[in-house]
């Protein structure tokens, strides 16, 4: 009897073991894990795809069952994580970026992507060929766990934002109150009103009413033709509601005017109007949702149902246990040496930390300060200086470093909208070898900037950018040439920065002037050496 509870699993028992591997495979792609949490924590518009992996966890166990929980899986389940993994790590050791029409940019592989490979890879090697059939959909759900791309936020998120605040403005005017004449914000008294914010035009409930409109209707077999009206509605509801919500919050706006003690409490009150309307609307959705499910005509055949299997062999399901914990360990340990190494980094620029250089050549450091998002350190820069034999100040350079191993300027423009008027490549000999900058520049109307980064690893200070007529691709080749266990450093991005307040003279002429000021500065600076001691990890 004990031999045969050892060949044999009960179902729990090897749901709990594969479950135990899909938790310690993460460590595997745990730089992708990491920027995930954040995303989803600093950004409340993609906070939602945060249950987007237990979602589509549960979905997969339902597909599971439904097939009796067998485990023929296949092994090439285990060569996908594996390949992923392998990606991931190159991945974390350089730059990768494509941009198209500098209005759309990817850095490769997406994230979606790799949550997509990974539970593909997990349900392949412990489910099979047929459970990746059956959970087709929840594998391809882990798309949405950046549920809103960058590109929708500026082209969709902001233009509603306006239109939000021309409804609230409209209602206001025919309540008959007057309104200060900025466009976002509706100012009742010099002191009380509310700015209609990107976050206040609703589509943080469209986007939770869609992804719970696309569950559910994949739950209830809809047909295609009746899938697609639903998602749509769903999102359209949540908008119709968020401009009720608006509306409301106007009617309290006025209300409270002549009671202080109300005009205190705006925050609460539009957290109890929007709750509520928003349970409304989730009541409404799920009245229509069960009215259609009602309908044969709408909702496809139910699957036939599987023999449930009771026991399950116990030595390949190990094997594959073992191999996942295996590749786990492996990646799991360079997780943990970084932190550690990365602990002990910490406590020790707590005491000393890097500054910026008092000189480089004949430049003089003038001032420093450190750039942040998020209360995320982006960059610390330093302003230097040419000083002349006279006493008398020459050009200007900016210089900065980040503590983050992989960041991009020109990208970071893209994403705000700004486009640069031009873009190439600089070479250039420099007091600590040949570099190899990304440069662009940019006129704002009030400045006219060269940008140029690069990115120093180990002695070397390089960054490559291939430009065709709608395409970019930024990239920065790896240069690992220690053991892992015995690397204490990373690749460390560097700024450069020449501006010029002249912005009528044309680009093809500031260019160059630009230019020769930024290789003037680096043939004085040794970039590795400068760039040392913020690349200790």
């Amino acid at each position: 009897m004990s031999r045969r509870l050892f060949s044999n699993f009960q179902p729990r028992t090897v749901v709990a073991l594969a479950s135990l591997c899909a938790a310690a495979g993460l460590f595997t792609i745990w730089n992708s894990v990491q920027v995930l949490v954040d995303i989803w924590t600093h950004d409340d518009l993609k906070s939602m795809g945060m249950v987007v992996p237990l979602v589509c966890y549960l979905l997969i166990l339902r597909a599971w069952r439904q097939l009796g929980w067998e485990t023929e899986g296949s092994w090439w389940g285990f060569a996908v994580l594996a390949a992923s993994a392998g990606l991931m790590f190159l991945r974390d050791q350089m730059l990768l970026i494509v941009t198209v029409n500098k209005d759309w940019l990817l850095q490769l592989p997406p994230l979606p992507l790799v949550a997509v490979v990974y539970a593909a890879g997990m349900v392949l090697l412990f489910g099979g060929k047929r459970l990746l059939r059956a959970a087709w959909f929840p594998v391809l759900l882990m798309w949405a766990v950046i549920p809103v791309p960058e590109t929708f936020s500026r082209r969709v998120d902001l233009p509603l934002q306006h239109v939000s605040a021309t409804v609230a403005r409209a209602w206001a005017h025919v309540l008959g109150q007057p309104l200060t004449q900025d466009k976002l914000r509706l100012m009742f008294t010099p002191q009380f009103g509310m700015f209609i914010a990107p976050g206040c035009n609703g589509i943080r409930g469209a986007v939770t009413l869609g992804l719970a409109a696309v569950v559910v209707s994949y739950l209830y077999r809809f047909r295609w033709y009746v899938y697609a009206p639903v998602v749509v509605g769903a999102v359209l509801l949540g908008y119709v509601f968020n401009f009720l919500r608006l509306c409301l919050l106007v009617v309290y706006y006025t209300i409270a005017l002549p009671y202080p003690w109300m005009q205190h409490h705006g925050l609460i009150a539009d957290y109890i109007i929007g709750g509520c309307l928003f349970v409304c609307a989730l009541v409404i959705f799920f009245a229509v949702a069960e009215r259609l499910r009602n309908d044969p005509k709408d909702v496809l055949p139910e699957p036939a149902a599987e023999t449930p299997q009771r026991w399950h062999r116990a030595r390949p399901l190990l094997m594959k246990v073992a191999a996942v914990l295996a590749m786990a360990a492996v990646f799991g340990a360079d997780v943990v040496h970084e932190k550690r190494v990365d602990a002990a980094a910490r406590a020790a620029t707590a005491q000393v930390a890097p500054k910026m250089p008092e000189r480089i050549g004949s430049y003089t450091l003038v001032r420093t300060w450190e750039e942040t998002q998020f209360l995320v350190p982006i960059y610390t820069w330093g302003e230097y200086a040419e000083v002349g034999a006279n006493g008398a100040q020459g050009p200007h350079v900016m210089l900065g470093v980040s503590p983050q191993s992989v960041h991009d300027a020109e990208v970071c423009h893209i994403a705000r909208g700004e486009d640069p008027t031009w873009h190439g490549q600089i070479v250039t000999e420099t007091a600590g070898g040949q570099v190899e900058l990304t440069a662009a520049t940019y006129n704002d109307g009030v400045t006219q900037k060269l940008e140029a980064s690069t990115v120093c690893d180990h002695g070397v200070c390089r960054q490559y950018s291939e430009t065709s007529q709608h395409l970019t691709v930024i990239y920065a080749r790896p240069h690992r040439g220690v053991p892992l266990e015995s690397d204490t450093t990373r690749p460390t991005p560097v700024l450069l920065k020449v501006e010029s307040m002249d912005t009528m003279t044309p680009v093809k002429v500031m260019e160059p002037r630009l230019a020769a000021t930024l290789e003037g500065f680096l043939r004085q600076a040794n970039l590795p050496q400068l760039t040392g001691p913020f690349g200790r990890r």
